[in-house]
């Protein structure tokens, strides 16, 4: 999987847009890498954008992925918002399965097909 990330400050936002094949190491690595960047500022919501994702993803690593963005690790936001954007009924059903399960564990997570949508949601106070 290949990710890349851009902070827009004047947005308050940080998205990450990656590609490729996506698996339970490349998504931990990747939020590792986001949380441990530089420009990562923990006040900012964050927009993870999967539309160009090929998952292998189970369910079983869904759960661990919403688990691990709460540890120490990847230290995500909790107080901000994340939203997950992804392409295709399959993927989607994934992505609630993750807003389900980081919800539980405290970390404001919601899934969206619809680009405007998540940046309408991630703007609302």
């Amino acid at each position: 999987m290949r990710a890349r990330y851009k902070v827009l400050p004047l947005d308050n936002l940080i998205t990450m847009t990656a590609s490729g094949a996506i698996d339970l190491a490349a998504s931990k690595e990747a939020l590792r890498n986001l949380a441990a960047s530089p420009e990562f500022d923990a006040h900012y919501e964050v927009l993870l954008d999967m539309r160009s994702i090929r998952c292998t993803l189970s369910v079983t690593d869904v759960y661990e992925i919403a688990g691990y963005m709460t540890t120490p690790d990847t230290a995500l936001p909790a107080h901000k918002r994340i939203a997950v954007l992804v392409s295709g009924r399959e993927a989607l059903d994934y992505a609630h399965f993750l807003e389900v399960c980081a919800t539980n564990r405290g970390v404001k997570v919601a899934a969206f097909e619809d680009h405007e949508k998540a940046r309408e949601w991630l703007a609302r106070m």
